[in-house]
This record gives C-alpha cells, sequence and structure tokens, in this order.
C-alpha cells in the first residue's frame, strides 16, 4: 500500500524561521567555523590524540561514537533527498543549509573515530547492534517524500534530541578527558536549533492548512518513536528515554499531537 502523502496547498504559508538567504548562511556558518576552529586551538596535543581518556571510556564511547557518526552520514542522504524533492523553493532551501550543516558535522565525527584509533570496520558494526538509532535512520532512509523526511527527521528525531541532548553529552565527554567531542557537540547546537524550528514551522502549517493532516502526522510520530524505542534498551537506559519523550512531547503536544503509547 502506498504512504500516505501530505501536500501543502498555500505553500506561502511556510517560511524559513531563521530567515537565511543564501548570503546569510554562508556569514553565518563562516562565524561559526571561526568559532569552532577558536575552540578546538585550546585542545592539547594528548586529548586531541586520546590520551587524556581511559581505555574503558573508549570502549564504552564507541556506541556513542557510531549513533553520532552514522546519524549524520544518514542525514546527508535523506536530507539531500529531501532538497531533492522539495515542493516548494523555501522548504528545498531550508533544506540545502541542513544538508550543508550535516555534512560539516559528519566530519567532525569522523574525525573523532579517526583520533580515537577505533579501527573503521568496527564502526558499522556498533551501529548496527542492539541498543542504537541504526533502524530509526534505515528508515529514513527508505523514504523519498520530502515533507515526511523533514517531519519524522527534524521535527521527531531532532525535536526529541533537543539542543539539551548535546550540552549533556558535551559535559560527561568533557568529564572524562574527551575534549574533542565536547567541542564538537556544542559547535552543532545551534544547527540542530535551526532543523528543529524549521521542522516544527512545518508541522505547524500542515495542521493549520489542513487539520486533517494532523491524523497523518500522529501516525508519522508513532512509527518513528516506536523506532527509537529500542535505544531505551529495555529500561536501561529509563532516564535518557524519559528525558527524549519529554523533550520532544514539549514541541508536539502544544500542536494537538498526543503521546505515543508503547
Amino acid at each position: 500500500m502506498a504512504r500516505k502523502r501530505l501536500v501543502l496547498k498555500d505553500p506561502g504559508r511556510f517560511s524559513d524561521p531563521a530567515n537565511l538567504t543564501w548570503e546569510r548562511y554562508v556569514a553565518l556558518q563562516a562565524r561559526e567555523r571561526e568559532r569552532y576552529l577558536a575552540e578546538r586551538a585550546t585542545i592539547s596535543p594528548e586529548a586531541l590524540s586520546y590520551r587524556t581518556v581511559s581505555p574503558q571510556y573508549l570502549e564504552r564511547a564507541v556506541d556513542q561514537f557510531a549513533n553520532n557518526y552514522y546519524s549524520e552520514l544518514s542525514a546527508t542522504h535523506y536530507v539531500a533527498t529531501a532538497a531533492a524533492n522539495a515542493p516548494f523553493d523555501e522548504l528545498k532551501k531550508c533544506a540545502l543549509f541542513q544538508l550543508a550543516d550535516e555534512q560539516r558535522h559528519l566530519e567532525m565525527d569522523r574525525e573523532v573515530f579517526e583520533r580515537a584509533g577505533i579501527p573503521e570496520p568496527a564502526w558499522l558494526a556498533a551501529w548496527e547492534a542492539p541498543g542504537t538509532t541504526c533502524r530509526f535512520f534505515r528508515h529514513l532512509l527508505e523514504l523519498d517524500d520530502s515533507i515526511e523526511i523533514l517531519v519524522k527527521g527534524n521535527f521527531v528525531a531532532e525535536g526529541a534530541a533537543g539542543p539539551g541532548t548535546f550540552t549533556v553529552l558535551a559535559d560527561g565527554a568533557e568529564a572524562r578527558g574527551d575534549v574533542l567531542s565536547a567541542v564538537n557537540h556544542r559547535a552543532r547546537i545551534r544547527d540542530e536549533t535551526r532543523h528543529i524550528s524549521y521542522g516544527r514551522a512545518l508541522v505547524k502549517v500542515l495542521i493549520d492548512d489542513d487539520p486533517g493532516n494532523l491524523d497523518t502526522i500522529q501516525e508519522w510520530q508513532d512509527e518513528s518513536l516506536h523506532l527509537f524505542v529500542e535505544v531505551a534498551r529495555g529500561g536501561e537506559r529509563q532516564e535518557w528515554w524519559e528525558g527524549f519523550l519529554a523533550s520532544y512531547y514539549k514541541i508536539a503536544l502544544p500542536l494537538g499531537l498526543r503521546p505515543t503509547h508503547f
């Protein structure tokens, strides 16, 4: 059976909340890169070569490195699909800006793996293991509808992860001597906030345009969160899972969506 597709009858309802033009985006990212490079330059050679972390930390961190790297790698593909198939120019522009963001994040996460000395054959195996984000992101890679991709990827997934997640990851990494991961996590917060904002704006105008669209968005939410629940590892990461849901419901419930039943 064909998947349900939503159509924005009045594309003029949607606008980029960040009000970016290509010129503004290029200037914004030049400033972000300058800030990132300045922070990265403060990292000692020992920390950059992962000599300030324990062997136990690296063993445990491989899963997190893999979730970071492969989610960004997936995003460079599914956001590119969303941009290529975007039904109107304003949405295409937002997706193209996001694509550039995701490519930069991917390069940062690849550097973490390489500097930590983790052999590349181990990366994918870590991500494909139970209890990771693999199932959700592979689902996104199977989609070709721009609106479904961006609702699930930006509104649900990034909205659930939220800027606070990267702050927690950064603080945790830094406390364990992984300064490079900490700098990388903090560097992407503003980008992720923009992605969530335009995902939320898209969902809002879809509902305003046709209240009947809410039922389909609810189905997409439920499908997405059921794919994510594996990351909770049967209650092993219950506190993380509850924070993940709370972050998402904070933006979803005011738009009329209901909590997902598990």
